[in-house]
């Protein structure tokens, strides 16, 4: 029924940028490093609304390439949890 804090704060944050099949931003952070814990991040969500069919909490992944990095068409962003899995996308001029 879903995976306890402890063992999801062993669990490291990758992120891959990719421009012409080269890495041009590679970092990562340990889900340790969240400062609250996750019962009081829930908390704090479900203050003023209910969301009856779920909800996505975002806590940002603590990996920030420096202010002048821009992301162009073609890079591909991978971002790897390592007790979840990986995504990959293209990035694309909508």
């Amino acid at each position: 029924a879903g995976v306890s804090e402890t063992a999801a704060r062993t669990w490291v944050i990758q992120i891959t940028i990719s421009r012409g099949g080269a890495a041009v931003f590679n970092g990562e952070v340990n889900v340790s490093q969240i400062k609250r814990g996750f019962q009081d991040l829930i908390s704090y969500l479900f203050r003023s609304q209910t969301f009856p069919h779920g909800a996505i909490l975002l806590t940002g992944t603590g990996v920030v390439p420096a202010n002048e990095f821009t992301l162009a068409p073609g890079d591909r962003v991978k971002i790897t949890i390592s007790g979840i899995g990986t995504l990959e996308n293209e990035v694309v001029v909508v």
